[in-house]
């Protein structure tokens, strides 16, 4: 067994420990084991939703993205820090709510917010639909830098393999409370990983950050500026635009900001997480350093642009910190997705169908749902090529579709209705699906307008024209049951 592979079994087998013992007589009822008993304080909040954003991406698929498309990565760091500002007023209306009504899902927010049961169903079915491409993705993630970093001692298949069971056996244990710690590590371990690489590279290789991007200027000036079509600066924004407005959206970022203490907490996490998101831009800094340290990457090579950097420059123990950072970053986000599924469908499909049944009945249906979403999960990551690139098209596009639903609810009178919020959510969900499916785009359609609307993010107009469908059904319903209503109140 090399150094390497021992590094990483020693930090699972440490936070498996911990987050273990973490749980350990606290996962009595569904609220202690989904939420951590509402009891999360501002630091355990913060890197629980820091885990949910930070995950294997940032050591593979962005430090790719950086090597082939330079400045338009930013985009990252960008939308993040902009969605704080959100999430600063957002998250607490959530978090009030949620504890008032004694929420535990999603589902149960919205479902509470507009009086319909069907809307708790169909926005459980959104969620849980868009958070399996993230747990896939984030299990291939997890087997790639295991496999490299383990110097191929574990091939990419037994590393999926063994981290799903592990995350699956310490998720059902420990419930939040085992996460919420394992984060803490995984975000210390990555932060610090990061940042080194991102400052160590660019001094290695270039004698510091500003003569890196000079030469990359010199030899590949096209990553350094937006191109005038395609992720054009217009691309640029209105993607930040759209994944500002998501952010918090996701079945799994509700979750957390049930399971936050109080206020104060959830506002914390807010002003610090931006600079949290600085460890994006020492990602990028590691994949501008690449394009010439490397520069035969071509296509998934450059994923491992880090890994590869990592390899040439030092030793083999230093690896392994590499693989169990990335280890622990898929590890995180998988426990949390997994929680929140078992919660959500226990919570708003089956217990409508079964009302009466007890506490511990439903922590076992819970835990059984998280199982069987971890099964269809592994399935998916070990056999997927082209439809799991479907799913992750369709995956932000799906949640952005609660978006109006979101904004509308938080009106102390609001005018939109049920019926308004459900037409507006399947016709958005229905183009999700329609433009991931056919490749069609606003482009493809009409491709003889200027290109500044060519740019424009298609998940953009998706949003714009649920909104339209939601509050022209909301119209027309609120008119029909005001009028129903009087008809009614005439005949008694």
């Amino acid at each position: 067994m090399n150094i390497s592979l021992t590094i990483m079994i020693a930090v699972v087998i440490v936070c498996i420990y911990w987050a273990i013992k973490a749980g350990r007589g606290k996962n009595e009822n569904m609220e202690e084991w989904a939420l951590g008993g509402r009891g999360m304080g501002a630091i355990v909040t913060f890197f629980l939703l820091a885990g949910e954003f930070f995950t294997a991406f940032s050591l593979t698929g962005l430090v790719g993205l950086a090597y082939n498309s330079g400045i338009a990565t930013l985009y990252i760091m960008s939308y993040i820090s902009i969605a704080c500002i959100i999430g600063y007023f957002l998250l607490p209306k959530i978090r009030r709510y949620s504890k008032k009504h004694n929420l535990i899902s999603q589902g149960d927010f919205f479902e509470k917010k507009y009086h319909s049961p069907f809307l708790g169903k169909l926005i459980t079915i959104v969620g849980a639909i868009a958070i399996i491409p993230t747990i896939v993705m984030a299990l291939k993630g997890m087997g790639l830098i295991v496999s490299v970093a383990s110097y191929g001692a574990i091939s990419a298949t037994t590393a999926i393999w063994f981290g799903s069971i592990i995350v699956l056996i310490y998720t059902l244990i420990s419930g939040l409370h085992g996460s919420s710690r394992v984060a803490l590590i995984k975000d210390l371990l990555m932060f610090g990983v990061l940042v080194f690489l991102g400052l160590y590279f660019p001094f290695h290789y270039y004698d510091g950050v500003g003569s890196m991007i000079k030469q990359v200027a010199e030899v590949k000036p096209q990553v350094l500026l937006f191109p005038e079509t395609g992720l054009s600066l217009v691309w640029y924004v209105s993607t930040v635009l759209l994944m500002c407005l998501g952010l918090y959206l996701w079945p799994n970022s509700f979750l957390s900001t049930y399971a936050a203490k109080n206020d104060k907490a959830l506002r914390k996490n807010t002003m610090l997480m931006p600079l949290y998101s600085l460890m994006q831009l020492f990602a990028c800094l590691v994949g501008l350093t690449a394009i010439l340290a490397i520069p035969t990457l071509s296509g998934a090579e450059s994923d491992l642009a880090l890994i590869n950097l990592v390899f040439e420059t030092f030793d083999p123990w230093f690896v392994g910190f590499i693989g169990a950072a990335g280890l622990l970053a898929s590890l995180v986000p998988c426990s949390v997705a997994l929680i929140t599924i078992g919660s959500m469908i226990t919570s708003n499909i089956y217990m409508p169908l079964k009302p009466n049944t007890s506490v511990r009945k439903q922590m076992n249906i819970a835990r059984l749902f998280a199982t069987v979403a971890a099964i269809i999960s592994l399935y998916a990551s070990l056999h997927s090529h082209g439809a799991i690139v479907f799913l992750q098209l369709i995956s932000y596009n799906f949640i952005m579709q609660l978006f109006p639903a979101l904004i509308f609810s938080l009106q102390k009178r609001t005018f939109v209705t049920k019926q308004g919020v459900i037409s507006g959510i399947v016709v958005g969900v229905s183009l999700a699906l329609y433009s991931a499916a056919t490749g069609t785009t606003v482009a493809t359609l009409f491709p003889n307008l200027p290109s500044f609307i060519l740019d424009i993010n298609n998940g953009l107009y998706m949003l714009i024209i649920n909104a339209i469908v939601t509050v022209a059904v909301s119209l027309i319903t609120k008119k029909t049951t005001a009028e129903a209503i009087i008809l009614e109140r005439r005949i008694g």
